[in-house]
């Protein structure tokens, strides 16, 4: 079972999910966490939200279950990206962080934590909501197998088939 780490705000904030509520607000977070929340719960992944505290939450950080993880919001004193560094310091291959930080990105990659985008796990959210509505996915026309190819390889490059690999259980 896999990890799923998401910096809350900044999904919420990224304009790609469409909420009724802002995010910053109680109604926002609690919409964000059940939209959350149902999607680990079909992947089956470990879920963990984390919200900023920074400057006017509680002295200490706390946590509090939802169902299917658990929200954790940071003390007045760090960020959420602090939070989230912590919390991939000791996390186990296959953990994904969605975020669009380019400064927290930028560490995880070297942690071998898969990093992905808000806009395109946003995208992927309301793919997989779309297929939920309409019964399936599309069917994608199949390449002709008797082309033959010419010039370089067209295998992709090990990161990036790893990548890809990952991207697929999102």
């Amino acid at each position: 079972m896999g990890h799923l780490i998401v910096d809350g705000y900044n999904l919420g904030r990224s304009g790609e999910l469409l909420l009724d509520d802002d995010p910053a607000s109680v109604d926002g977070r609690r919409e964000l966490c059940a939209l959350l929340s149902a999607y680990s719960r079909e992947k089956r992944l470990r879920l963990t939200i984390v919200f900023d505290g920074k400057g006017a939450g509680s002295p200490e950080r706390t946590r509090q279950p939802i169902k299917g993880g658990t929200v954790v919001y940071s003390s007045r004193t760090e960020t959420a990206d602090d939070v989230i560094r912590d919390l991939t310091r000791s996390a186990p291959a296959g953990t994904i962080v969605v975020t669009s930080d380019r400064g927290l990105a930028g560490t995880l990659p070297s942690r071998n934590i898969l990093v992905v985008s808000c806009d395109e796990f946003a995208r992927r959210l309301y793919a997989r909501r779309m297929e939920a509505l309409k019964g399936g996915p599309e069917e994608e026309p199949q390449a002709a197998r008797n082309i033959e190819k010419k010039g370089e390889g067209h295998r992709q490059k090990k990161q990036d088939r790893k990548r890809d690999r990952f991207l697929r259980k999102l």
